[in-house]
């Protein structure tokens, strides 16, 4: 009982000291799950009487487009050496290791002393242990911060928030400006390597492109043996209701892969690496991602960068199927 009420007290005065100070808030990255989660917490800053956020993306406009959405609470900032100069807290989520390892580069030569980096792009996990190391000889805080959901879960602040890496003081400041603003639940790791949610969250990816292949076996078993794919999607919704399942068997059974990319191919081909090379260096098995990355190439090759469930077209063509099912 006593320990809780060290927790609260400890909890209250970071909330406090947030308030008595006019904490600068920016955010990197305006894409389909960083525009979103960008909003929320332009939102949440101003409710604490916070500066507006600064927003910045490489394509300028974006940035500039953001603020017209959202006046009075976000501004857009004209460079990564604005944001590094002026922001305490920064948010960033980006495509891919590169787009990360640029942007930190360019900021670092201009970050405040004590200021605080929130990565939430999916990248190797070495990746973030490497910058870590970095922004800690500049006296800058690195938590490693991905996001559990696709972006419909983002518009409406219901991600899953993986954190690692600064000290508790840090980690409340930041976890205040993120709970329940983007996601409803954070998943706390070690303080130490920041690395660990980076692994964890590969694991989650595990499950969704191996689920994506599961579903795009069984859709396409079905149709071939007769039954018809739209009663395994019945099937699933009864048996599985409100689930992944449902979700992507639905994207298959209606084709929806090449207008509505929720998970882009090339995201998911980079993420699957991801996976592939932590597994081996854990000595793990990972059989179905292997496949699930075979056919994921095969479908990029000759179709292009559609929405990861696009697999299942490739599953039909070797029943002899049509990709898309269409009449012959």
């Amino acid at each position: 009982m006593q320990s809780e009420s060290i927790a609260y007290l400890f909890f209250a005065k970071s909330l406090t000291n947030m308030s008595s100070t006019a904490v600068q808030c920016a955010y990197i990255g305006l894409g389909a799950m960083g525009k979103s989660m960008a909003g929320h917490i332009a939102r949440k800053i101003t409710s604490l009487n916070y500066p507006p956020l600064l927003v910045y993306n490489r394509t300028q406009a974006r940035a500039e487009d953001f603020q017209k959405e959202n006046p009075q609470i976000s501004k857009a900032a004209s460079s990564l050496e604005e944001i590094a100069k002026k922001a305490d807290i920064i948010f960033s989520c980006l495509l891919n290791d590169a787009a990360v390892q640029e942007t930190v580069k360019a900021l670092k030569p201009h970050l405040k002393s004590g200021a605080i980096l929130v990565e939430s792009s999916t990248i190797a996990p070495a990746i973030a242990q490497d910058l870590a190391k970095q922004l800690k000889e500049k006296d800058v805080t690195y938590i490693a911060c991905p996001v559990m959901g696709p972006p419909v879960k983002a518009a409406s602040g219901d991600l899953t928030v993986l954190m690692a890496g600064g000290n508790p003081e840090t980690r409340e400041k930041v976890k205040s400006l993120l709970i329940p603003v983007i996601g409803k639940k954070a998943i706390e790791l070690g303080m130490d390597d920041v690395a660990e949610s980076l692994r964890l969250k590969l694991c989650g990816n595990y499950y969704i492109t191996g689920l994506v292949e599961l579903i795009a076996e069984g859709m396409t078993l079905g149709e071939a043996a007769g039954v018809g794919q739209q009663h395994v999607k019945e099937l699933l919704d009864c048996v599985f209701p409100n689930t992944l399942l449902g979700v992507y068997a639905g994207r298959m059974l209606n084709n929806t892969y090449r207008d509505q990319v929720a998970f882009s191919m090339s995201a998911a081909k980079k993420d699957v690496n991801h996976i592939m090379e932590m597994a081996k260096d854990v000595k793990a098995s990972v059989p179905i991602t292997e496949v699930f990355l075979d056919h994921l190439n095969q479908v990029q090759a000759e179709q292009g960068d559609l929405d990861l469930s696009a697999v299942v077209g490739k599953l039909r063509q070797k029943a002899g199927l049509d990709f898309d099912l269409k009449k012959q």
